[in-house]
């Protein structure tokens, strides 16, 4: 998958654009998955992981199923960046470990 990191010329920051080739100022990067990088970097534990990366939190989980299965870290992950991101989020995470309690946010 591209991954290009879009300058929206805004204060708030950098926009991440999954496979868009007419970003405005882009830089495309390397990314790896979660897993992959706690098997390199032989981590025996993981006990934490916090994401708001603007819609790419599915992709994100997906590629950290055996981080999740293995050491149950707590999450604080970000549900509203697309519509069905409770529901589908709760099924990546219990899915790769159906020991976890989901616990919505207050809105």
């Amino acid at each position: 998958m591209d991954i290009l990191i879009e300058d929206s010329g805004r204060d708030a920051g950098n926009t991440i654009v999954l496979d868009r080739k007419d970003a405005h100022k882009s830089e495309k990067i390397v990314i790896t998955t979660l897993d992959k990088f706690v098997e390199e970097n032989n981590l025996e534990r993981v006990d934490f992981i916090k994401a708001d990366i603007e819609g790419a939190e599915r992709d994100m989980l997906r590629g950290a199923c055996n981080t999740l299965k293995t050491f149950a870290p707590k999450l604080a992950i970000c549900t509203y960046h697309l519509p069905d991101d409770p529901e589908v989020l709760e099924k990546i995470i219990l899915e790769a470990n159906p020991n976890y309690t989901i616990v919505p946010s207050a809105s």
